[in-house]
């Protein structure tokens, strides 16, 4: 089997590309700096544009973007989040559209942003969005572009990952320094949803949609149990047996991080995978205490 991830040296792309060698599958990596390197248990061929290859695709996995925190969000940085996002998508279906032989699969990236926020309501993936604030806009549209190869034939997941959780990147690697310090906190009144999971489960969640040739369209990518951002915190500091009373005040992250704090730290989603759950999907990792104990017992 013949794997292009497209994004493979970030976050979870390094996982998954890791996730495929070990298992004997040809990769191949899109990504605009070839001199990045992959801890891989076997080689792997690095690309820097889409083309013509003589050995097809048999499956596409595409999480290239911007990260969303990685600036606070001026016009022009979420242009180029979006961007990013839709062009990267694009240049994927112009090339399913050329190629003669096309891949089975289309394993799309996207983000539980697509609901909006909206703390009284349960999302699933049947659910409508909450708003139409510029994180569903953007996986709205990033999903769109995605969807067009399946009029080339070519079966499409799209993932809407929530707060993946892994001591290697992600939001985690930038609490652990605070939290272990003694100086953990809250973001607002604590009680915002933060629909997680665990990158285990990710990657074997992937590898399921994979293996499920009957499923196709959006899966939740997050614990079927979220927790408030007061119990997140909590949990995070008993398994650190460090204290956890601070609180970051609303008007605190909003002048700090401005309109990317308020979506991505005062806001959230009760998000539940209820496709994948219905599809018999087995979570590794479900209950957050679990998930932090096996992550920072993995690190230690």
């Amino acid at each position: 089997m013949h794997i292009l991830i497209v994004g493979g040296t970030g976050f979870i792309g390094s996982q998954l590309c890791q996730h495929f060698s070990q298992l004997k599958y040809r990769l191949s990596i899109l990504t605009r700096d070839l001199s990045k390197h992959i801890n891989a248990a076997q080689s792997f061929t690095l690309i820097s544009k889409l083309q013509k290859t003589d050995h097809p695709y048999d499956i596409i996995i595409n999480l290239a973007g911007e990260p969303l925190n990685k600036h606070r969000w001026s016009e022009q940085v979420k242009k180029n989040i979006y961007e990013s996002r839709i062009q990267s998508t694009q240049k994927i279906i112009d090339y399913i559209k050329t190629a003669h032989v096309k891949p089975k699969l289309l394993i799309n990236g996207s983000a539980i942003g697509f609901y909006g926020s909206d703390a009284n309501q349960i999302f699933t993936e049947d659910s409508k969005p909450a708003d139409n604030g510029f994180t569903h806009r953007l996986c709205h549209d990033w999903e769109t572009v995605a969807m067009q190869a399946e009029s080339f034939g070519v079966r499409v997941c799209c993932i809407r990952t929530g707060i993946v959780l892994d001591a290697q990147g992600g939001a985690l690697k930038e609490m652990l320094l605070p939290f272990k310090l003694g100086l953990g906190a809250q973001f607002g009144n604590g009680k915002q949803w933060m629909s997680w999971i665990h990158m285990i489960d990710v990657i074997q969640a992937i590898d399921f949609l994979i293996n499920h040739s009957d499923l196709s369209g959006a899966f939740n990518l997050v614990s079927p149990f979220p927790v408030t951002n007061a119990q997140f915190t909590h949990a995070l500091a008993r398994t650190l047996h460090r204290p956890c009373f601070l609180r970051f005040p609303n008007i605190m992250v909003q002048a700090i991080f401005g309109e990317m704090g308020e979506t991505l730290l005062l806001s959230g989603q009760h998000v539940i995978p209820d496709r994948l759950l219905q599809a018999g999907y087995q979570f590794k990792y479900s209950k957050v205490e679990n998930a932090l104990q096996h992550i920072l017992r993995k690190k230690d």
